[in-house]
């Protein structure tokens, strides 16, 4: 099912939007997108926690309480399937010039169904010479602003391809269009570290706290590309999806080591604060 809140209330049909809303003529505001199961948006404090960190960073008006009861009466009711859930924040309504100072903030939620299908599929990548550049703010913190990973995704379309491997300024590996990129190497489970122009993601950080449990050695650095091709494994992490294989880099294979036990701590992470496994597709049968 679908359902739309709106700076205040549930609707239905058309928003309202302000003539000076920032967040449609400028990208100015923040977003977050989440998984949703049995009802709980997963691992959503995380989620919570990293738009008001970067509503503050901005100078937008960001009010915990409301975006809770706002979350609370969006998912009222709604049938026990996977849905996905994202949270849009603007600096709203302001007069023209880029410094100019908003009045109230705009809260978009809006609710959708999620096909379970999606979630640990194997995926192909392509590289890009669109890079990602640490000094900026639009790749630190998740804002409306993706036009460089929209324009990186087309262009992995156009070779075939899901999704696109994209470098930092320096040349290292930064990230996917939509994802964090992991190698997994002997017992080391590597990724890029936070100042290689990444956005730090919800499940990257659930998966670097479960290492140790799991026997790896978790090491976030600079990542160079040629290490994709030498790595037992290459896999990508993101909120929905979870965990998905790599399996070619421009038409390349990459080597496929089991990463079994890495979905097994991801997905009982999540069935203990959702109550059910996200394999589950049926969880309104789960759940008699």
């Amino acid at each position: 099912m679908s359902r739309t809140w709106f700076n205040g209330a549930l609707i239905d049909g058309p928003l309202e939007v302000a003539r000076g809303e920032r967040g449609l003529l400028l990208g100015d505001g923040l977003f977050e997108t989440m998984l949703v199961l049995n009802r709980t948006p997963l691992w959503g404090n995380m989620h919570l926690a990293r738009l008001e960190a970067a509503a503050h960073e901005l100078g937008l008006g960001f009010h915990r309480d409301s975006l809770d009861d706002a979350i609370a009466e969006i998912l009222d009711g709604i049938p026990k399937l996977h849905h996905v859930l994202r949270v849009t924040l603007t600096r709203g309504s302001a007069a023209r010039g880029l410094a100019a100072v908003g009045g109230s903030s705009s809260l978009l939620l809006m609710l959708d169904a999620f096909d379970a299908a999606m979630m640990l599929k194997p995926v192909a990548l392509s590289s890009t010479a669109i890079r990602r550049n640490p000094a900026s703010v639009s790749c630190r913190l998740k804002t409306l602003s993706y036009i460089d990973n929209i324009a990186a995704a087309r262009e992995a379309s156009s070779h075939g391809v899901e999704d696109a491997l994209m470098l930092n300024t320096a040349g290292n590996v930064a990230c996917t269009t939509i994802a964090n990129v992991f190698l997994l190497k002997g017992k080391a489970l590597i990724t890029p570290a936070r100042d290689q122009g990444i956005l730090t993601g919800v499940t990257r950080q659930t998966l670097l706290h479960s290492a140790a449990h799991l026997g790896l050695k978790p090491e976030e650095r600079v990542v160079k590309p040629g290490e994709l091709k030498d790595a037992d494994a290459v896999f990508l992490t993101n909120s929905l999806r979870f965990i998905r294989p790599v399996t070619a880099l421009d038409r390349e294979p990459l080597a496929q080591a089991d990463l079994a036990p890495l979905v097994r701590a991801l997905c009982e992470a999540a069935r203990l604060q959702c109550g059910h496994d996200p394999r589950m597709v049926d969880l309104a049968r789960a759940g008699r």
